[in-house]
């Protein structure tokens, strides 16, 4: 593909990683020497689910504790293979703190909970995992363009380990120290083309990236310098590749959007005659401003602004029809494979060893009809919720048979 010249900039930015996949590897290795304060949350959480009996005695215990006794988080018994669940449990058992405490009072076999020392240990571990776990979620969204969301993530990332190996817990300080070598393995240069694109957005463009790169790395970093090299590289490569005849055609329709009536200045006195005279004699040293110059001297959009970033750009791609063509590449980067994994998996689903000999149009009925149900996020909450109390009614309803 670099002999063709089909690859910008031979092909440096052609490469990726996708983020899910790297930030559940850095994040278990952080959590492969578990605490014992996370271990008893987790037998606790095994002993409340264990029978009918016990579920009973906690729920009056969470209605002494509780505000009007009605509390709609369910308890969450993690995987251990999978990082999320766990802090799903740690983020549930937490809103359960003093139902726990209270079990313990009044349950003489309930012999894991947490002393209030752990509880804060617990809490501290939940934080720092707070911040991976709302990654994870914005990086395995499938409706909305990602790129852009990669650099204000990652740098987060960054950040919240720095501060965490300089930090005085040691158990947290050494799972940072787990974490930091995978981090650096991986991203130790962040990835120049996301990065570009946190640029191309015009709620961060160039003073948000400069700021995170000055809190990661100093002032006057030569990752920055970097940075902002390749940018122009970037953004000179695509320029050489617009057509004129296009960016005249986008200048034309730009001026049917704007529809400003424009005028001759008629007044030709001795005074006017004398500045063009002089203004003509400094023309040939005029520097025309890039596109991309413009765009980021332009007036950065409020940071905490929704803002559909496609449309955005959709809007002004006849203002900057030269660097429209570079944000329409890098807009369009997944950053993520979940989306594409999920589709196959879907498919593995529908066409199983059980029903293999499903003709065509069927299985795309299948598929069509779960895009249906499942299309609209609302919707999607509401029956993936209903089908779990199914789930957990039949479950609870064949143990309490088994008791029986």
């Amino acid at each position: 593909m670099n002999l063709k010249c089909l690859l910008p900039c031979n092909g440096d930015f052609f490469h990726l990683r996708c983020c899910a996949h790297i930030l559940n590897l850095v994040v278990q290795d952080g959590l492969k020497d578990i605490d014992v304060s996370i271990e008893k949350i987790r037998d606790s959480v095994k002993y409340v689910k264990g029978s009918q009996l016990r579920k009973q005695k906690f729920l009056e215990c969470v209605k002494l504790v509780f505000t009007g006794g009605v509390c709609k988080r369910r308890l969450c018994q993690d995987v251990v293979t999978r990082w999320n669940s766990t802090y799903l449990m740690l983020d549930s058992a937490l809103v359960y703190r003093r139902a726990f405490q209270h079990l313990a009072w009044s349950d003489s076999n309930y012999e894991h909970c947490p002393s209030k020392d752990e509880w804060e240990r617990v809490e501290k571990v939940w934080k720092f995992l707070k911040v991976f776990y709302d990654a994870t979620l914005v990086f395995s969204g499938s409706k909305y363009p990602t790129a852009n969301l990669y650099f204000p993530n990652i740098i987060n990332w960054y950040i919240t380990l720095k501060k965490t190996l300089e930090g005085e817990d040691d158990y947290l300080r050494c799972m940072a120290s787990k974490m930091w070598v995978k981090f650096q393995k991986y991203w130790s240069d962040f990835s120049p083309i996301l990065t570009i694109a946190a640029i191309l957005d015009p709620r961060y463009k160039l003073e948000v990236v400069e700021f995170c790169y000055i809190k990661a790395y100093g002032e006057d970093s030569k990752e920055f310098k970097v940075l902002y090299e390749k940018l122009l590289s970037l953004y000179d490569e695509y320029k050489g590749k617009i057509d004129p005849n296009t960016s005249m055609a986008a200048k034309n329709k730009m001026n049917e959007i704007k529809k400003r009536e424009t005028y001759a200045m008629e007044v030709d006195n001795e005074l006017f005659q004398e500045f063009d005279s002089l203004s003509s004699g400094n023309r040939s040293n005029f520097v025309q401003k890039t596109q991309l110059q413009l765009y980021l001297e332009d007036e950065r959009i409020y940071r905490n602004e929704e803002l559909d970033i496609l449309s955005y750009w959709k809007t002004h791609q006849y203002h900057y029809s030269e660097l429209a063509a570079m944000v329409r590449d890098i807009l369009s980067i997944p950053i993520s494979t979940v989306a594409s994994e999920s589709t196959f998996s879907i498919g593995g689903r529908v066409l199983d060893q059980f029903r293999s000999t499903l003709k065509p149009d069927t299985v795309q009925d299948i598929l069509c009809t779960r895009d249906w149900l499942f299309g609209d996020e609302d919707g999607e909450k509401e029956i993936a919720q209903d089908l779990k109390d199914v789930i957990q009614n039949v479950v609870e309803l064949s143990y309490d048979n088994n008791l029986e």
